[in-house]
């Protein structure tokens, strides 16, 4: 006897009946994961470049150096 096996509608993915199906559900599958990294991949690119950083909020950025040398002045003192 089969048992029903209760599941979200986008997981009911047809099972291919021929390994040319399979193959084709594969290769869509993967370009789907592929456009999806590269869309990650634009989206993180500005904050994974330091330069970007710098030029987006310059100001932001020379304060909190100025900040981190200032704590590792006081941290390393020999007061």
């Amino acid at each position: 006897m089969r048992e029903i096996v209760k599941a979200p509608p986008r997981a009911l993915v047809p099972v291919p009946a021929t390994a040319d199906e399979a193959r084709a559900q594969l290769n869509r599958a993967r370009e789907r994961v592929m456009k999806n990294l590269e869309v990650v991949q634009r989206t993180l690119r500005p904050v994974t470049h330091w330069a970007e950083i710098v030029k987006r909020h310059p100001v932001a950025t020379i304060g909190g150096a100025f900040l981190i040398g200032y704590a590792l002045s006081r941290l390393f003192s020999r007061k």
